[in-house]
C-alpha cells in the first residue's frame, strides 16, 4: 500500500499547482470570469422596455434605461435593440450611434461582437470596405452565432481586394455552411475566381491555400489554363496536386474531363485549342454553299421535349424546329409527308420523365437518333438512359460535360465560351482593342462569363484595367460605375482637388456661355496634386457587361451620366431584344454582342431557314427553334448519307465538321461537344446588323 503523502510534499505540490496557474493566467489560458449578473430592478425594467409593443414607446423606454443603468449587464443587449429599431425605420446612422456606444462603454461584452459586425455591414454597404475589413479583423469569432459567423466569412471575402484573401474566406465560408443551395453558389463563386486569375496567380494562390477547400479549384483551373496554353507537364503537374484535395462535385467533374484532355495528349492526339472557335469557318467562307440536302433522309428519330409545364413554350418552339427539318407541317406527326417519322415524348421538365422516355424510344429499333431534351436536370437523366441503351442523343443543352464518360451523348447548344471568345475575338482583330474593363453581375451567370472574357483577353496579351461588380436586382447603378472609372480609394488630395473640381463646375452653370466654357476646361484639366488624373478615368477601348437587355436599358444611359463612356460596349446573348434599341437608343450605339440565332441574318442558309419556318408555322422562329431544327438535321444528314444503324449515326456525327447552321456555324468534336460559332451583331442606327464573319 503506497504510503501517504508528507506534509512537505503536499506544500510543494500546492507551490507547484500555484506556479502552473501563475503561469497560465499570463499567457491568457485561464477561464474568463463570470459575467456579472443584472440586478431586480435593472431586469424588471429591462423586461418592460421589451414589453412596449409600439416601436417608438419601446425606443423611448431603451433609451431611458440606458440613461438609468449605462453600466448594467443588460445594457448592450439595450444598445443592440436600439440598434434594431433605428435599422427598421431606415435610420442606418442612428443605429450605427447605438453601435458604438456599445463598444465604447463595453467593449469586453459577447455582444460587442455583433455590434462590429453590424456596424462592418454598415461600412460594406456604402462601398467602405476598408473600414469593413477593419472591423471585421477584430472579431472573436467563437463569440458569433453560426448565421452570424457566416455573415462575417462573406463580407469579408466581398471586402477583400486580394483574390488570394477572397478565396481563403469563401473556403471558411463554405467549411462553416450547411445548407447544400449556398454549398453550390459558393463553389460557383470559387471556381469562377480561381478562373478569373492568370496562370502564375493560380500557382501561387494554390500553394499558398494548402488544403484548404479551394486549393483543389484553383489547381484545377491551373491545370485548364496551362493545358490552353499548350503546357502539358504544367497542366499535368496541377492535376495531380488537385487530386491529392478534396474535390467539390463539379470540380470532380472537371478533374475528369482535364485527365481524358492529357491522357489523349500523351497517346498522340492534341490538347483542346485555346480559343473555342479555332478552325471554325465563317458565316461568310460558308455562304453561298447552301445547306446540306436531307432530302434522301429515310428513317425515325426520336424527340424528348418538355411540351407541357412551365417549359412548355420552349418546348414547341423546339418541335416546330424539329417539325421542318423533316418535312412534316400540321396534322398528325407520326404520319410524316416525307421519308421521316417522328416519335414525339413529353418529357414536362422532369428528369424522371425524359429517362422513361427514352427508355420508351430506345426500345423502337427503328429510332435511329434521339433529339432532345432541353434543360440540365431532363439532359443528365436522359443521356444516362441513352448511354445505357445504345442510342444516339443529341441534347439541346450548352452544359459541356454532359458528354463526359459518354460514348452516345451529342451536345449542341452554344456555350458561354463561345459567345465570349466571337466577341474578344472581334475586339482584338477589328476594334483593335487591348485595355478592357467588366461591369458584371454578381451571379452565377455574370461571374461565369466574367472569368472566361478575363481569360480570353489574357491569352491574346490584353488586359483588364477595371472590374466592378453589382448585385443582379440593382436599378441604381452609380457605385459600381464609379468604381469603375476610378473613384474607390482615393487619397484625401485626391479627394480635395475633386471637390475644388466640382466647385468650379456649379460656378460654370451661373455664369455665361463664353465664361461656362472656359471655365469647364480649366475644371477638365485638374489633376491631383502630384499631377495624377482625376475620376473619372476611363483608361479601356472597351466595356464588357454580361448582363441581361432588361439591365442595359438601366446601365448604358447611367454610363453616360457618370462621364463613363466613350469606350465600345461588349455585351452577351442576354442582351439580344427588340427593346434594347428601342429603350437604349443611342447610349448602345456601336454596341457588339453575341446571339444564338439571327433573324436578320443575310446569311444564305439562315435566310432559307427563316424564310421556310415562317410560311411553315406563320410566325418568327427563336432561338430554340433555329438549334432544335439544326440538331434534327444533323442526325437526318446521317441518314441521307446512308447509315443504317445507330452506330453509323453515331460515328457521322462524331465526324461532322463546319457545318452551316441556322444557330450558328458548328462541328462537333471527338467528345461529342459540338463547336459553334454564334452570331455576331452590332447596334447601327435604329437596327441591329450582323457582323462578319
Amino acid at each position: 500500500m503506497p504510503s501517504s503523502p508528507t506534509r512537505e510534499s503536499r506544500v510543494r505540490c500546492r507551490r507547484l499547482a500555484s506556479s502552473l496557474l501563475a503561469a497560465l493566467l499570463s499567457l491568457g489560458f485561464a477561464c474568463a470570469s463570470p459575467q456579472p449578473r443584472a440586478g431586480e430592478s435593472e431586469r424588471r425594467a429591462y423586461e418592460a422596455a421589451l414589453a412596449q409593443k409600439a416601436p417608438d414607446a419601446g425606443g423611448r423606454a431603451l433609451r431611458q434605461f440606458l440613461a438609468q443603468y449605462p453600466d448594467s449587464p443588460l445594457a448592450p443587449d439595450a444598445a443592440l435593440r436600439l440598434a434594431a429599431l433605428a435599422s427598421e425605420r431606415g435610420s442606418p446612422a442612428e443605429a450605427e450611434h447605438w453601435y458604438r456606444i456599445l463598444l465604447e462603454r463595453h467593449p469586453d461584452s459577447p455582444r460587442a461582437d455583433e455590434a462590429r459586425l453590424r456596424l462592418a455591414e454598415l461600412a460594406a454597404r456604402e462601398g467602405q470596405h476598408a473600414k469593413a475589413q477593419a472591423l471585421l479583423e477584430r472579431l472573436r469569432f467563437s463569440r458569433l452565432e453560426p448565421g452570424q459567423r457566416r455573415e462575417a466569412y462573406r463580407l469579408l471575402a466581398e471586402a477583400s481586394s486580394e483574390p488570394l484573401q477572397k478565396l481563403r474566406w469563401l473556403s471558411q465560408l463554405r467549411g462553416d455552411e450547411a445548407s447544400e443551395p449556398a454549398l453550390a453558389r459558393i463553389d460557383a463563386e470559387i471556381e469562377a475566381l480561381a478562373r478569373g486569375l492568370s496562370l502564375q496567380d493560380q500557382l501561387r494562390a494554390a500553394e499558398a491555400l494548402e488544403r484548404q477547400v479551394a486549393a483543389g479549384s484553383v489547381w484545377l483551373s491551373a491545370a485548364e489554363k496551362a493545358l490552353d496554353q499548350g503546357d502539358a507537364r504544367l497542366a499535368g503537374h496541377a492535376i495531380e496536386r488537385a487530386g491529392e484535395l478534396p474535390l467539390t462535385p463539379g470540380a470532380a467533374a472537371r478533374f475528369a474531363a482535364v485527365s481524358e484532355r492529357l491522357r489523349r495528349l500523351a497517346a498522340g492526339g492534341a490538347a483542346t485549342p485555346g480559343s473555342a472557335l479555332s478552325g471554325l469557318p465563317s458565316f461568310a467562307q460558308l455562304d453561298g454553299a447552301g445547306s446540306p440536302d436531307v432530302s434522301r433522309a429515310r428513317g425515325t428519330l426520336g424527340v424528348v421535349l418538355p411540351l407541357t409545364g412551365r417549359l412548355a413554350r420552349f418546348g414547341q418552339q423546339s418541335l416546330e424546329g424539329i417539325l421542318l427539318a423533316a418535312g412534316v407541317f400540321g396534322g398528325d406527326p407520326d404520319a410524316g409527308e416525307s421519308g421521316v417519322r417522328l416519335l414525339i415524348r413529353d418529357s414536362a421538365g422532369r428528369g424522371d420523365r425524359a429517362a422513361e422516355a427514352v427508355r420508351e424510344l430506345a426500345a423502337h429499333p427503328e429510332v435511329a437518333a434521339i433529339v432532345g431534351p432541353l434543360v440540365s436536370d431532363e439532359c443528365e437523366a436522359a443521356a444516362a438512359e441513352a448511354e445505357a441503351a445504345g442510342v444516339p442523343l443529341i441534347a439541346l443543352n450548352s452544359k459541356e460535360d454532359l458528354v463526359d464518360g459518354r460514348t452516345q451523348v451529342f451536345r449542341l447548344r452554344t456555350t458561354p465560351s463561345e459567345e465570349v471568345e466571337a466577341v474578344v475575338e472581334h475586339a482584338f482583330g477589328v476594334l483593335a482593342a487591348r485595355r478592357f474593363a467588366i461591369l458584371y453581375p454578381k451571379d452565377k451567370y455574370g461571374l461565369g462569363l466574367r472569368a472566361l472574357f478575363w481569360d480570353a483577353v489574357e491569352r491574346r496579351g490584353g488586359s483588364i484595367v477595371a472590374a466592378a461588380g453589382f448585385e443582379p436586382t440593382n436599378t441604381d447603378f452609380a457605385a459600381p460605375i464609379r468604381r469603375l472609372v476610378g473613384y474607390e480609394l482615393l487619397s484625401p488630395e485626391e479627394s480635395g482637388a475633386l471637390e475644388a473640381r466640382k466647385k468650379l463646375l456649379e460656378r460654370a452653370r451661373r455664369l455665361p456661355a463664353a465664361e461656362a466654357r472656359a471655365l469647364r476646361d480649366e475644371a477638365k484639366r485638374m489633376t491631383a496634386p502630384d499631377g495624377a488624373r482625376l475620376p473619372p478615368i476611363v483608361d479601356f477601348d472597351a466595356l464588357f457587361i454580361p448582363a441581361s437587355h432588361e439591365q442595359i436599358v438601366l446601365i448604358a444611359p447611367q454610363l453616360v451620366f457618370h462621364e463613363a463612356g466613350g469606350a465600345v460596349l461588349l455585351g452577351a446573348s442576354g442582351w439580344f431584344s427588340p427593346d434594347l434599341v428601342r429603350l437604349a437608343r443611342e447610349h448602345v450605339q456601336r454596341a457588339v454582342f453575341p446571339v444564338h440565332y439571327f433573324p436578320g441574318s443575310p446569311t444564305s442558309f439562315v435566310k432559307q431557314f427563316t424564310r421556310d419556318y415562317q410560311q411553315a408555322f406563320e410566325s418568327a422562329p427563336s432561338d430554340f427553334s433555329a438549334q432544335a431544327f439544326d440538331a434534327a438535321n444533323l442526325a437526318l444528314l446521317q441518314l441521307a448519307q446512308g447509315a443504317a444503324s445507330r452506330d453509323a449515326v453515331r460515328e457521322g456525327l462524331r465526324g461532322l465538321r463546319a457545318h452551316p447552321g441556322a444557330s450558328g456555324v458548328i462541328s462537333i468534336g471527338d467528345d461529342g461537344n459540338a463547336r459553334k460559332r454564334p452570331f455576331l451583331v452590332s447596334v447601327e442606327g435604329r437596327e441591329l446588323v450582323q457582323i462578319e464573319p
